[in-house]
């Protein structure tokens, strides 16, 4: 009877689906295949009649057509896209590039010229040196010009100079009555360019200061303590560094020429070049690799997944690696032999002032090169004693600490001594009165005289500047010399943060120091082609002589080029140093500042060597051990109720995508290690995917009586189905291993193995009856299942591990839960690969993120399809971009996002999650919204959730007014709940959460006042609209007009049962749509007769362009901009109706949506059941049922057992709370045979396997504790549901209160107004008609409620925008990408089975139904439908139908395609590849020691246990 039932039960019809697809279904429903080796013998006579069905069901020659799964959103050619991203990233690149090398380039120029003017040349001496060795000439026909022939003597002594081809603002320093002399004796400099360049030197440290305060102030749970040992070391390295930067600017390199000069910051590398030395880079890996290689096949058994280390075949094509022992050692010769010539060259150009030159430049290029000493002293720290470790625990803390405090302290004292220093060098110079000297410098004296290396000058500070520019002149030039260095400094820091280091950063910086010398040859030959409106800021009155002895140059070209080399040798590391996406430029540069006056050298010595944290351990490390990193573990956690075919086949796409991504992505890994044992693919991660259902049962049945035992219901069988056929269409027929089927404490649970090794597809099918349903209990089941049960199930191995590698195992249990992810997905949601992997990029940048969403797109038909569309686009655009930028996004959305396992281990997160609502407020809170209740729990415990806007998934949206209506009164109350409470508990949250400052609660109280205030604000926006169209209307009319639609919706809440309350909304909805219509109209009207000469209009406009540059900044998704003018109909619907029908249904806690399709799908089978068995009265039945009452025999559920819960109603409305339906008696007798404690199989659980014991054990003790079905009283029920409508009822009253206040005060002002005009606001200009423009209350109160928050979410999105834009770029990669669209490989496979039938004499065409790609076959492409004959066409033909191959080979073909040609690495692979060491590393992962045996010990018995 039984197998009968089963027989009946399996040939059913699935939702959905045509009646031919069910023998489909036949296929997949059996535990093995029949050919499988595997099969137990003694579950033979289970299957025969099932296997006798399959054989017959291929020899059904006519069944030859095929279908596959429903396309999908995500299926679409992208390939456009993916091409503009890359010519995106190369344009990028490029402009990057340039702004790199042209802001470092002119800075340097302005800095070179205006330290030019602070000495100009002499001719009177045999000083050369700031004349370039004497090749730089006096041009006397523009020194001394004859102008008085034919002049009065006063334009003589005015000075005009009218010939010599110069312009006539350039004064005269000495005239005489027939001669203008533009040549000074004793040439005059203005103390302008001395506090120019002071601005360039202080702006940097000032702009690092704020930033220090700032952290300080609104980051205190990040910054770090103030120690006074570091503020007394960091203090002495600053000064020192001020003190040699002030020598060097102000005295030594005034003394050369600007081509010369700059040669010297080639020097200022001293101490790093000598730091270098004592802790040089380590020698090339790979020879000690092979020395040391036993050593490490000795060590395997370690407890952790580690990396082969037999020797790997040397590739035929390697990148040089410079890398070696002797690299230092060569930079130091080159720098001495440079410093030499250099020397050499002072000797030839300063023969009186030798000595002190030399003496002062050697002590300031050393003084400024101290600052950079960290950046070289952070390898091989190594500790030999006692007082060295302690010295070196020190060390460690310096330089990892950020130092917020110090560094705010030591920069604020450090600008006030460069002033002081510098005041100090000049009056130490000072030839007269030195007081005079300090007055002239500080503006209170007109000049002094001051005597420099190169000869003596006059101090002035109340004179023209230089030949016809103006006073201001030196400060203009500092504040563009400013930007521009801030410009480089933004734009270099930033090309390191999207790897493009190679491309961006360090080639441009090479450049301009090798270039800058060349420029000023090019300045200093031609300076009056630099005359720009009669100023010229160079010397023109010099120019190069190319014809003069060039014997004195020499020296200093040697000293340039070997200067450079050494440079170059020195920071090699930027070329070959590499970092993850997206990092911090903590982590990327070891100082926040920069040198304002060398912005280049300044970033590339302070460009981290080593990225790595563990380059910064005081322990001894062996040079040859492996790198250890933790390679992240996601969980796909999926939740299902009643998705239909097209929604559940969308998730297993995506899930399957990710299978083949990651697959194919860890061949290329293996292969890749043979070549670099240290490499490691960042966006490879371990994955397992499990899929909750809800209510997946239903009564078992035998000639329609209820018997022990439960089958699953129609949406399992429709899932069971889907999962093979959609693999099929992904894999390209390679099919997936027969379903493994378990029996639960729970319920049941199948199996499914995936492409990837140890993947595995995991559903869980609740029992309502065995454990808690419903979201959030299924939230609780995979966050203790995964995180707590599979943590703890790998203490043994751990534990074992530690004691292997003397590893603290709190510590390494702490970094797997930080690396183990659960993505919580809806079971109609649809995504790509990248997307998951750009999530995970948020997670590793900064530890602190608990949680990561990413962009959700709404998708299906119809007009509130549309309308969403465009909401869900505005709100990630501007809300959810302004809550990441200045704190943290409050709500990290259920249906697509990425949660850490250590956040959600914390405390008061899953502990609090699991608590049951006791309370009204606790319903709303809970079980409305969990995803967000889960979200505030994280935040209060003092974690970020952030917002990704590059992470796309799409999923599909309520396609009704009714459905959407009840999807917001869930959303709606629960969001300002959550909200409401971080603001009333906003001292706790401030101070624990280091991301929420201040100024973040007053946004968000601000928006939460807007937000109740917003019914209000449409009503009186509608109200102004009437009386603008039609102003024969009163405004007591027009009043009223507005006020009765309102007043009936807000009447039928009380009164009207909910699909009333909907049905009045949906036609006011109509109404106030048309009346927004008019609204348009006038506006248009009123801003062409005002022309912006009214507030309304400009409001209005600024409105439309917020939304319109949004869309413009978001070109994939600017279609969605087409849809604002739906939206802008519906405002008063969405705005105002929504909020009050949500306020006031909030007692209503029902789910809302996609209760009506199961009950349609359920209303049909019983009616249809209810027709066969004869229960109508018609005569027609009764013949019907005469003749057929025994046709059909389903296993049927009756009514209420497919639907969730309903709640008791109340005063006879059918709202109220959710309980447990005890009244059917089917559900009845399942319950009683699980008290009974049956368990014998019955159902479909007779041919399930049973759990491990430990699982089982873990399960019921989760249940008993935390998820035992809800029994609730009708007492209980009863005053819960009063609790409930008390709480909705205060609430109401406090919405409506507030805004009839709001819209009564407004009102009355607007008819004061009207009567008096006592508050009207004249504007400067007129309006139509000739009457002046005015500003009326409606339109401040309008303006002043939502025009500053789009404001502040404007500027929001820009700086969000500019985040996600480095995102993609440091995610996207030029070359051939990894296209998951359906494998190509099958053509090799049929190939091979073309080989094996033309041995047996017989020939195959399949090979012919694939392409393969160019070049080898690598990679994936599109299969072209209709090209190629179709399946069912060559059935007929008679050619050989496709054959389903196992799983299996498909991994061993992409095996063979992940290796490229003769094993020669490609370019950008060499390139990759070179980034990474010899040394294997190795990967700690949950899956990875989950497959690790425990090592076998022997007891003192002589047992052996594992």
């Amino acid at each position: 009877m039984a197998s009968s039932d089963e027989d009946m039960d399996g040939n059913r019809t699935l939702p959905g689906q045509v009646k031919s697809q069910s023998n489909r279904l036949e296929k997949n429903h059996g535990d093995t295949k029949p050919s499988s080796p595997e099969r137990n013998p003694d579950d033979k006579s289970k299957s025969e009649k099932i296997h006798a069905h399959e054989k017959s069901d291929e020899d059904d020659e006519w069944d030859c057509a095929e279908e596959t799964p429903m396309h999908g959103a995500n299926d679409d050619d992208d390939s456009c896209w993916e091409m503009a991203t890359k010519v995106g990233l190369v344009v990028c690149g490029i402009l990057l590039f340039i702004v790199v090398f042209w802001s470092a380039c002119l800075s340097r120029i302005i800095i070179h010229i205006m330290i030019w003017k602070l000495n100009p040349p002499y001719t009177n001496n045999n000083f050369t040196l700031n004349r370039l060795g004497g090749t730089l000439m006096q041009q006397l026909q523009r020194m001394r010009l004859d102008i008085c022939d034919g002049f009065t003597p006063d334009d003589c002594t005015k000075g005009q100079v009218v010939r010599g081809g110069l312009p006539e603002s350039w004064v005269c320093r000495n005239e005489t009555a027939v001669t203008c002399l533009l040549w000074e004796e004793i040439p005059s400099v203005n103390v302008g360019w001395i506090w120019g360049l002071l601005i360039i030197m202080s702006v940097p440290y000032i702009y690092t200061m704020i930033v220090s305060l700032w952290r300080i102030c609104f980051k205190k749970n990040k910054v770090d303590d103030f120690n006074l040992k570091m503020f007394f070391v960091s203090l002495t390295v600053e000064l020192i560094h001020s003190t040699g930067l002030c020598i060097l600017v102000f005295v030594v390199m005034p003394a050369f020429d600007p081509a010369s000069a700059s040669i010297l910051p080639y020097f200022v590398c001293v101490i790093p070049i000598l730091l270098s030395v004592k802790f040089q880079v380590k020698r090339d890996e790979k020879t000690k690799v092979k020395k040391k290689r036993k050593r490490h096949t000795k060590s395997k058994e370690n407890g952790t997944k580690m990396i082969e280390v037999e020797e790997a075949p040397k590739p035929k094509i390697r990148r040089n690696d410079f890398r070696y022992q002797e690299v230092p050692f060569l930079g130091v010769i080159v720098f001495v032999a440079a410093l030499i010539f250099l020397c050499v060259y002072v000797f030839f150009c300063s023969e009186s002032n030798f000595v002190t030159t030399l003496v002062l430049l050697l002590i300031s290029v050393i003084m400024v090169s101290v600052v950079w000493w960290e950046n070289f002293v952070t390898s091989n720290l190594t500790q030999t004693s006692d007082g060295e470790k302690q010295k070196q625990s020190f060390l460690k803390n310096y330089v990892k600490s950020k130092r917020e405090k110090v560094s705010a302290l030591t920069y604020l004292i450090k600008i006030g001594w460069i002033f002081l220093v510098t005041l100090i060098i000049y009056v130490i110079q000072s030839k007269g009165s030195t007081l005079e000297t300090a007055r002239a410098f500080l503006y209170l004296d007109k000049e002094a005289t001051v005597q420099t290396l190169s000869g003596t000058i006059r101090l002035e500070s109340r004179s023209y500047i230089t030949y016809g520019c103006m006073t201001s002149n030196p400060y203009f030039m500092a504040l563009i010399c400013f930007i521009l260095t801030f410009v480089f400094f933004k734009a270099a820091r930033y090309a390191c943060r999207v790897v493009l280091q190679r491309r961006c950063f360090a080639p441009p910086i090479g450049l301009n120091l090798l270039l800058m010398p060349f420029v000023f040859v090019i300045l200093m030959k031609y300076p009056l082609s630099f005359t720009t409106e009669g100023c010229n800021v160079l010397q023109p009155l010099w120019e190069l002589d190319y014809t003069n002895s060039l014997e004195r140059l020499w020296p200093l070209i040697v000293s340039g080029v070997l200067g450079l080399v050494s440079v170059a040798i020195l920071t090699l590391y930027v070329w070959t140093t590499k970092g993850s996406k997206m990092d911090k430029v903590e982590r990327l540069f070891m100082k926040p500042a920069y040198c304002g006056l060398f912005p280049d050298l300044s970033l590339l010595l302070s460009r981290r060597r080593i990225v790595d944290d563990s380059d910064y351990s005081t322990k001894k490390v062996e040079e040859d051990k492996p790198k250890e990193v933790y390679s992240p573990m996601v969980y796909f956690c999926a939740t299902m109720w009643h998705e239909t075919e097209n929604e559940m086949t969308q998730l297993l796409k995506s899930i399957f995508r990710v299978d083949v991504d990651q697959c194919w992505k860890r061949n290329k890994q293996a292969w890749k290690q043979e070549q670099k044992r240290g490499y490691y693919d960042e966006e490879i991660y371990e994955f397992e995917v499990h899929v909750f259902f809800d209510d997946a049962f239903k009564p078992r049945k035998v000639n329609g009586k209820s018997k022990k035992g439960r089958f699953v219901n129609e949406f399992v069988k429709l899932l069971e189905h889907c999962v093979p056929e959609t693999a099929k269409s992904i894999y390209g027929n390679y099919e997936l291993a027969p379903v493994e089927k378990f029996a639960t404490p729970y319920g049941m649970k199948y199996v499914w193995n995936l492409l990837t090794e140890d993947a595995k597809l995991i559903v869980h099918l609740k029992d309502k009856f065995r454990i808690r349903h419903r979201k959030r209990w299924s939230q609780v089941m995979y966050m203790y299942y995964l995180l707590s049960f599979e943590l703890n199930k790998l203490k043994p191995k751990l534990q074992d591990s530690c004691n292997a590698q003397s590893k603290n195992l709190k510590e390494m249990i702490h970094n797997l839960a930080q690396n183990t992810f659960l993505l919580a997905l809806d079971g109609d949601v649809d995504f790509k690969p990248e997307a998951v992997t750009l999530l995970l990029d948020r997670m590793k940048k900064n530890a602190d993120v608990g949680a990561a969403c990413g962009r959700i797109h709404p998708i299906g038909s119809g007009p509130m399809v549309w309308y969403q569309k465009f909401e869900y686009a505005v709100s990630h655009w501007l809300q959810k971009a302004t809550e990441h930028v200045i704190g943290c996004v409050l709500c990290s959305p259920g249906c697509f996002s990425l949660f850490r396992g250590s956040a959600v281990l914390a405390d008061n997160v899953m502990k609090t999650y699991t608590r049951q609502a006791t309370e009204a407020t606790h319903h709303i809170q809970y079980d409305q919204g969990e995803d967000r209740w889960l979200c505030t729990l994280m935040l209060k415990e003092g974690f970020r959730v952030e917002y990704c806007a590059a992470s796309d998934a799409l999923t599909f949206a309520p396609e009704g007014f009714f459905e959407f209506y009840k999807q917001r009164r869930r959303w709606a109350p629960s969001t300002m709940a959550n909200i409401l409470d971080l603001l009333l508990d906003w001292k706790y949250v401030k101070k624990n959460n280091d991301s929420i400052s201040m100024l973040y609660i007053i946004y968000h109280i601000f928006l939460f006042v807007s937000s109740i205030l917003t019914p209000g604000t449409i009503f009186l926006l509608i109200l102004g609209a009437i009386i603008t169209a039609f102003p024969t209307i009163e405004p007591w009319l027009a009043l009223i007009l507005n006020m009765t639609p309102v007043a009936i919706l807000i009447i039928s809440i009380f009164l009207a049962k909910e699909d009333t309350q909907l049905l009045l909304a949906g036609i006011i909805s109509t109404i106030y749509s048309l009346v927004m219509m008019v609204v348009l109209i006038g506006l248009v009207k009123e801003g062409v007769e005002s022309k912006f000469c009214s507030v309304t209009t400009v409001f209005f406009c600024f409105v439309a362009g917020v939304f319109v540059i949004a869309a413009l900044i978001h070109p994939q998704e600017f279609t969605c901009i087409f849809h604002g003018l739906l939206y802008f109909l519906a405002v008063p619907s969405m705005s105002m109706l929504l909020i009050l029908y949500s306020i006031g249904n909030m007692h209503n806690i029902n789910w809302g949506t996609r209760e009506n399709k199961s009950a349609a799908v359920q209303d049909t089978v019983i009616k249809k059941k209810n027709k066969l068995e004869g229960q109508t009265c018609s005569f027609g039945d009764w013949c019907r049922c005469m003749v057929c009452v025994r046709e059909i025999h389903e296993p049927e559920q009756e009514k209420g057992t497919i639907q969730r819960p309903e709640l008791v109603p109340n005063k006879g409305k059918p709202d109220g709370m959710k309980i447990e339906e005890k009244t059917a008696k089917d559900n009845a007798v399942a319950k009683v045979a699980e008290k009974t404690g049956d368990r014998r199989k019955r159902g479909d659980f007779k041919n399930c396997e049973d759990i491990p014991d430990e699982e089982e054990k873990f399960w019921t003790g989760l249940i008993k504790k935390y998820l035992k079905p809800i029994d609730i009283k009708s007492d209980e029920q009863q005053r819960i549901q009063e609790e409930l409508l008390e709480l909705r009822n205060k609430i109401f009253f406090f919405v409506f209160i507030v805004n009839t206040l709001f819209v009564t005060i407004v009102y009355v002002l607007t008819q004061v107004n009207s009567y008096q005009g006592t508050l009207e606001i004249p504007l400067p200009c007129n309006v139509a008609g000739g009457k002046q423009g005015k500003i009326e209350p409606i339109s401040i109160a309008f303006t002043l409620t939502f025009g500053i928050l789009l404001l502040i979410q404007f500027f929001g999105m820009i700086y969000h925008r500019v985040s996600t834009l480095t995102h993609i770029i440091s995610s996207t990669r030029l070359g051939k990408q990894v296209q998951i669209k359906r494998p190509t490989f099958e053509g090799e496979r049929e190939k091979a089975e073309r080989i094996t039938g033309e041995e047996r004499g017989k020939d195959t065409t399949e090979g012919k139904l694939a392409e393969t790609t160019k070049g080898g076959g690598r990679g994936w492409s599109k299969v072209r439908a209709g090209v190629l004959m179709s399946a069912s066409l060559m059935s007929i033909s008679g050619e050989k139908r496709n054959k389903p191959v196992p799983l299996t080979d498909l991994k061993n073909v992409i095996k063979e395609k992940t290796k490229p040609l003769d094993s020669v690495v490609e370019e950008q692979d060499d390139e990759l590849l070179s980034k990474y060491s010899n040394i294997p590393v190795i990967i700690q992962s949950v899956r990875g020691l989950s497959n690790i045996k425990i090592r076998k010990k022997t007891d003192k018995q002589g047992t052996s246990t594992e």
